[in-house]
């Protein structure tokens, strides 16, 4: 149960700043696990979709997708806008190489699902109808027990916990003193819908070109696919002058049509990359989470699949929830930082060795890449091994604490 002294207005057991994807997990879990939680953030839009599928989607790992079900979320979703794949086709331009991943045999489902940002909000909505919204931009922080927030509009809440979920650039961590270190990638990534001649036949594709990964993700309808595309500053500067036609065809001669014709290309963004990794992952009786704590390189599609665990695990090194002065622990929030940070640190590296990897412009590189992935390929038990990574399903995984008596 949530402490009694946390009961007055504006006085909460937990304040979560940030409403998007994971910061209304957080929310949602620790909501679920008795406390007072309130959610903060400039923009509280958690409205159905509607329309033509948006730009703004996620490969969610059926570990993520496991947890968001437990939370009530998934039942929730739009099924209908929900594209899934049951396969991972992966191949090198520079070499012979190629790899096909699938879902290992005993496991009965998809291998990942897409779905759409807006989609994902709103089916949050649910779980988190205990929380209060609280509409408003972070002004000042002061740690103390309880912390101390002072929004924009001069609004105050205190609360014993307070949750870094706002962003790579979070106010929340910059607020603390919790330095970071940034990296670019001197890439950008392009992203929209496009339509192809051909089915996708419910596979997700992705293709290693010098300038950066390609990757086709299918949407619900068999001819819709959402595409990432991250590319060198040059390449990017070339895209960002050409109309769509253009576009569709130089997108459909770099995927090598393996989808046929790119018939038709919708609006189109480009988002600069860069890895993120925040110095500390807790200060005091504050703790920062998903995007505020690090960012990785989208090639792999783990991004938001990593800030949910790290929700997770928050909350699973943090409750139950007691009604003393002594909750949050410092011990425990070390815990969590401890824990998080390494799985974030070692799929980082893993993440940024690839990268770097499939961009060099040798031969010997070319042919290193070109063996290791048909080793890989010719592998049964390393293919397996890597799809079960991939999917969320082995590592040191959290899990959701108990449901608290209401």
């Amino acid at each position: 149960m949530a402490s009694a002294h946390m009961n007055a207005p504006n006085q909460y057991d937990v304040a979560v700043v940030g409403a998007g994807i994971v910061g209304m997990v957080s929310a949602a879990i620790f909501s679920r696990a008795g406390a007072r939680v309130c959610i903060i953030d400039p923009s509280l839009d958690w409205h159905a979709p509607h329309g033509p599928v948006a730009l703004r989607n996620y490969a969610i790992a059926p570990g993520a997708q496991r947890l968001l079900q437990e939370l009530g979320a998934w039942s929730k979703l739009d099924l209908h806008r929900l594209g899934s794949f049951n396969a991972l086709e992966v191949w090198d331009a520079q070499s012979a190489g190629e790899i096909g991943f699938a879902p290992p045999a005993s496991y009965d489902g998809a291998m990942g699902w897409i779905v759409e940002h807006q989609n994902l909000l709103a089916a949050l909505s649910g779980p988190v109808a205990d929380c209060t919204a609280i509409r408003g931009a972070l002004g000042t922080l002061e740690l103390s027990q309880p912390n101390r927030i002072t929004l924009a509009d001069g609004a105050q809440v205190q609360a014993r916990l307070v949750i870094g979920a706002d962003g790579a650039n979070s106010p929340v961590r910059n607020a603390a003193g919790i330095d970071c270190r940034r990296h670019s990638y001197r890439q950008h990534a392009w992203v929209a819908n496009v339509v192809t001649s051909e089915a996708h036949g419910n596979v997700a594709r992705q293709r290693f070109l010098d300038s950066g990964p390609l990757a086709f993700l299918p949407l619900a309808d068999p001819h819709h696919s959402s595409i990432v595309w991250s590319c060198t500053d040059p390449l990017h500067g070339q895209l960002d002058s050409l109309d769509d036609d253009a576009f569709a065809a130089r997108l459909g001669e770099a995927f090598e049509q393996r989808l046929g014709v790119v018939t038709s290309v919708s609006a189109r963004v480009a988002h600069p990359l860069e890895r993120l990794h925040a110095q500390a992952w807790s200060k005091d009786c504050c703790a920062l989470i998903g995007d505020a704590a690090h960012v990785v390189h989208p090639l792999a599609g783990l991004g938001l699949n990593l800030g949910i665990m790290d929700a997770v695990a928050l909350s699973q090194c943090l409750t139950p929830i007691a009604p003393t002065a002594q909750w949050p622990r410092r011990s425990a929030l070390r815990r969590y930082e401890r824990w998080r940070k390494s799985e974030a640190l070692r799929l980082g590296s893993v993440i940024d060795v690839l990268q770097h990897l499939f961009s060099e412009r040798s031969p010997l590189p070319y042919a290193v890449r070109g063996l290791g992935m048909r080793l890989t390929a010719g592998s049964t038990r390393l293919t397996r091994r890597l799809s079960e990574y991939a999917m969320g399903t082995r590592g040191d995984l959290p899990s959701l604490p108990a449901n608290a008596d209401r």
